[in-house]
C-alpha cells in the first residue's frame, strides 16, 4: 500500500468504528491518530494505547491548540513532537499493514471483537503501571513489558483473512 491507500484505509476505519460506537451508544471515541475507539475523552491529551497519539483536539475538521498558538505567532513544541497527524496515521497504518503481511491476515473490523481486545491490553498495561514505582530506569524491566503491550495490541488488532 502507498500512503494514499494507507490513509484512506484510516478513513474508513474511522467512520466504520464511530458509526457503530453512536450506533450502540458507546461512550469512547476514535483515535484521530489510529482510526481506532481506544480513547474516553476528546481533546484532553489522552494517549492512545494503539499509536501513543496524544490527543490535542487535532482533526480534520479542527486545529490543534498548537496551531493556534502558532497562528498567534506563539512556537512551543506539541505533545507529539514534531510528528504530524498525517504522519501518525501513515506510520499506524504501515505498522498495521506489516502485521497483516506477517499472518497473511488482515486488520480486524468487527467492533465488538476490537473494542474487547482493546480492553484487554489496557488492563494488561495498567496491572504493569500497577508495579511501577516511578523510579525505575527507561532500560528497565518494567519499561519494556510496558512499550510490548502495545506491540503486542497492534499485532492482536490483525486476524487470518476471512
Amino acid at each position: 500500500m502507498n500512503d494514499a491507500e494507507i490513509l484512506a484505509a484510516f478513513h474508513i476505519r474511522r467512520a466504520h468504528y464511530d458509526t457503530y460506537l453512536e450506533a450502540n451508544d458507546i461512550r469512547l471515541y476514535t483515535c484521530p491518530g489510529c482510526g481506532f475507539p481506544s480513547l474516553t475523552t476528546r481533546g484532553e491529551f489522552s494517549i492512545c494505547i494503539i499509536c501513543f497519539w496524544e490527543d490535542d483536539g487535532q482533526d480534520d475538521n479542527a486545529d490543534s491548540i498548537l496551531s493556534q498558538l502558532l497562528a498567534e505567532g506563539i512556537k512551543i513544541s506539541g505533545p507529539n513532537g514534531n510528528l504530524t497527524l498525517t504522519e501518525n496515521r501513515i506510520n499506524i497504518g504501515y505498522i498495521l499493514e506489516t502485521n497483516a503481511e506477517l499472518i497473511n491476515g488482515e486488520i480486524d473490523f468487527d467492533p465488538a471483537r476490537v473494542l474487547k481486545t482493546i480492553a484487554f491490553y489496557k488492563q494488561r498495561r495498567d496491572e504493569i503501571e500497577d508495579r511501577m514505582t516511578g523510579d525505575e530506569p527507561p532500560y528497565d524491566h518494567i519499561w519494556i513489558e510496558w512499550k510490548e503491550v502495545r506491540k503486542d495490541l497492534q499485532m492482536a488488532l490483525v486476524v487470518p483473512k476471512s
